[in-house]
């Protein structure tokens, strides 16, 4: 038998070469996956920690999700409360993965709780919620970018040519709902868990919560709200689908306050910042139709 004859007979019989296997990234929450996903497309496969509908304040990883997690290979970190317990539990027998936090060298706002409100916020010094600003969500792509970069070094070309892309269309987007958003500028977003401040930051609205530290109101904080509430003329109360919602309707039945979903944590990032401003906007526009003063 000729020599090509007896490489393909043993090809045969081997079967079909396999496809390279994706490198796994694990991520915290919903929306990094899709930074991940446009950055590297189908060379990894991202695991996420927490699940639609579940909290990044009280999650803790199933022994399933830990025993996928110890497969990954790199770990892109946000700044959520649950990191606090998950990564010293990882920092254990885990040299091969290497762990990221996706927020170096972005301008971090305090938590509600050291920033000079009534309210405790369980999140440590600073504010996590920083990819619900397009303008830091340009910095949290740049860190994914060079992160997968590194674990992946013969991509370096594509995940650069799609970072390229992906700032453009995040500039874009942080331009769209800053044009959106300018005629509620000085407006109250009443919120029941403080997740929007960074939101609120890049459009000059004013957040108040109704939550304190993951609990449901004191009397006076409670007091504080309704205050506040009618002052503003507020016209809306908006929930986050993660908490439970039973506090938010109080407020509203004591307010006659209409009741919005807002989602902060969507996996289709453009489309959920731009259904979040839309409900902004739309919740908030009786206040600039009647005339109110801020």
């Amino acid at each position: 038998m000729s020599r090509l004859l007896w490489t393909a007979a043993l090809l045969l019989l081997a079967g079909p070469l396999r496809a390279a296997e994706p490198v796994r990234v694990a991520v915290s929450i919903l929306p990094q996956a899709w930074f991940v996903e446009r950055l590297a497309g189908d060379t990894v496969r991202v695991q996420v920690l927490v699940g639609p509908g579940e909290s990044p304040a009280s999650f803790d990883p199933t022994p399933r999700q830990m025993a996928e997690l110890s497969r990954a290979r790199l770990l892109l970190t946000i700044g959520v409360p649950m990191e606090n317990s998950l990564l010293p539990r990882l920092s254990r027998g885990r040299e091969d993965l290497r762990i990221v936090d996706v927020r170096e060298g972005m301008d971090l706002l305090p938590s509600p709780a050291h920033a000079g409100h009534d309210h405790d916020h369980d999140h440590g010094e600073t504010d996590p919620h920083v990819w619900l600003s397009p303008a830091r969500a340009r910095i949290l792509a740049a860190n994914t970018a060079a992160a997968l970069t590194e674990l992946l070094p013969d991509q370096a070309q594509a995940i650069a040519t799609r970072l390229q892309a992906l700032d453009a269309e995040l500039t874009d987007l942080g331009a769209e709902l800053a044009a959106a958003l300018a005629p509620l500028r000085g407006a109250d977003l009443l919120v029941f868990h403080p997740s929007f401040g960074y939101f609120c930051a890049d459009h000059g609205l004013h957040q108040t919560a109704v939550e304190q530290g993951g609990q449901s109101p004191s009397a006076r904080h409670l007091a504080g709200v309704l205050r506040r509430a009618r002052e503003s003329g507020a016209r809306t109360i908006f929930v986050q689908p993660q908490f439970s919602e039973s506090s938010a309707r109080a407020v509203a039945r004591e307010a006659g306050l209409d009741v919005v979903v807002l989602d902060p944590l969507p996996l289709d990032y453009p489309a959920g910042l731009r259904a979040l401003a839309a409900a902004v906007a739309a919740g908030l526009a009786p206040l600039t139709e009647v005339g109110h003063e801020r």
